[in-house]
């Protein structure tokens, strides 16, 4: 039966290609700040090159004359001066470095707001609408985001807040999607491509951010990640079923397949959500955990690989976009690859499913944390090494997509989208917080200081690692089994048997 079924040009496999590029659509939207940053500043070189912040001038430089008391400029100093010289007047912004750290982690508030609702709403009415009523407002906002920000930071900020709160549904929805579309052997697979998505965004904002920037205007960024969202939307609408049985491109043999090997079935009313016995589970608080410390570091280097590239590796725009995209081209490469490695493990019984999990979120965890320590020695003369070990932290956190990110359907499916909603609550607040903090701790952008930065992340990315590995199960947990005969609508039920029984006979 299943190698009857086609995958490669399956409506399941499309889903999943549409849903893709949803998350790029959502990290496009999300990530256009974090480069656009870069050019909308006003440039503290220009007009007073001879400055900067060279801690060899102690900083103060206003009644000195520059005779003997300079030392000789080092390498990194010269690439500085360059970085000055090179200066233009794009920025049209003053804001202090707490102010654009404010701004950064802005969108991560209102990306808190519909990660539960959004999970619950989409197993109740369905994923289609609710991605489509929540995805579209936040592409419109996109549009407006340069109007905003010359009109007043903190307009700038209410409309990242709701750009925020647009893009907050998009993950549990995909998780309640895929409760419906994907058949176990195949869940690793299918969401594992969609989420990818999310790291092929980051990596195609990065060099095309840089490129609109330098030619285009800080503006043209928003105007272009706007346009491509609002379009997305429209494309997700027409093509993507809220279920197999909704569908109307599926084939008969592959719908039968589908609701054969799911427990979701339409017409069958959800049961209701065991919120003390959730919060009460020791393998759901793995995933949260494992989830929260994971995107600290992500959320990190989202938010601020462009401002590092700057202020440490001394990289120009056009240059710094193009090695800040090298990092997540190689999540997403390994998310792929993490992806159809954990169904082989779980298929051939290589590994258990729980060891498999475990294996994976180990390497997303571990890895990374170790990358990050090694970042934390280099500096402008070793620009190689520092992008290799970015990639290495970036890449190596994508394995993960195929350990916790896709656990919530292996403990509770029915509930995967609620779940996801509540662990992703969590693991966004790292989004809030981690711009600032690291804001913060560089206000003089010195190597020194950006130590602090990776190892305060390395130490949260091990600790994430070794609670889920001690924790974690992929055992359907007794609060998400689904309704025994007697509890469900028995007529219902009969009728749901017989049209599979149909439907399997084609």
């Amino acid at each position: 039966m299943i190698r009857e079924v086609p995958f490669w040009t399956s409506q399941r496999f499309l889903t999943a290609i549409v849903t893709f590029w949803g998350f790029a659509v959502l990290y496009l939207q999300r990530v256009n700040l974090s480069i656009a940053m870069v050019c909308m500043i006003k440039s503290p070189y220009k007009g007073n090159t001879t400055s900067g912040n060279f801690t060899y001038f102690n900083e103060t430089l206003d009644n000195l004359t520059l005779t003997t008391t300079l030392k000789p400029l080092s390498y990194c100093d010269s690439l500085e001066l360059k970085q000055a010289a090179a200066a233009d007047d794009t920025g049209e912004f003053e804001w202090d470095k707490e102010l654009q750290g404010l701004l950064l982690g802005s969108f991560f508030w209102g990306y808190l707001v519909l990660q539960i609702p959004g999970g619950i709403l989409s197993e109740r009415y369905g994923p289609r609408r609710v991605v489509m009523y929540t995805m579209m407002p936040a592409a419109v906002l996109g549009l407006l985001s340069p109007i905003s920000a010359r009109a007043s930071p903190w307009l700038f900020l209410v409309v990242r807040v709701l750009i925020g709160v647009g893009e907050s549904a998009l993950y549990p929805a995909a998780q309640a999607l895929f409760a419906r579309w994907s058949p176990p052997s195949e869940r690793t697979r299918l969401v594992g491509v969609s989420l990818s998505g999310g790291q092929f965004g980051n990596a195609l904002m990065f060099p095309m951010g840089g490129l609109l920037c330098s030619s285009l205007g800080w503006d043209s960024v928003f105007y272009v990640m706007g346009a491509i969202g609002f379009v997305w939307c429209l494309v997700w609408f027409f093509l993507v079923y809220d279920s197999p049985s909704l569908s109307r491109r599926i084939s008969p043999l592959e719908r039968g397949y589908i609701q054969h090997h799911v427990l979701f079935r339409d017409g069958v009313k959800p049961p209701p959500i065991p919120w003390l016995a959730i919060f009460k589970s020791l393998p759901f608080w793995s995933i949260l955990i494992g989830h929260t410390c994971g995107n600290y570091g992500l959320y990190m280097l989202l938010t601020q690989i462009p401002t590092y590239m700057k202020e440490v590796m001394k990289f120009d725009l056009k240059t710094n976009g193009a090695f800040s995209m090298l990092p997540y081209l190689c999540m997403w490469l390994f998310i792929s690859i993490a992806g159809v490695t954990a169904d082989l493990f779980i298929t051939r019984n290589i590994f258990s499913r729980v060891t498999t999990r475990k294996i994976m979120s180990s390497v997303g965890l571990f890895g990374p944390a170790i990358c990050m320590v090694g970042l934390t020695f280099m500096d402008c003369t070793q620009q190689v090494g520092a992008v290799v070990l970015l990639c290495g932290t970036v890449g190596l956190s994508g394995v993960a997509f195929a350990g916790y990110m896709v656990n919530h359907g292996d403990i509770a499916p029915q509930f995967a989208g609620t779940l996801f909603g509540i662990t992703n609550v969590a693991a966004t607040i790292p989004g809030i917080f981690a711009p600032y903090i690291v804001g913060a701790v560089t206000k003089n952008k010195t190597r020194e200081e950006w130590q602090i930065a990776f190892f305060i992340a390395a130490a949260i990315y091990v600790f994430g690692g070794l609670f889920y590995a001690l924790f974690a199960k992929t055992s359907l947990e007794s609060w998400a089994k689904p309704p025994t005969p007697k509890q469900a609508d028995g007529s219902e039920s009969q009728n749901m048997i017989e049209m599979n029984k149909g439907t399997n006979s084609v």
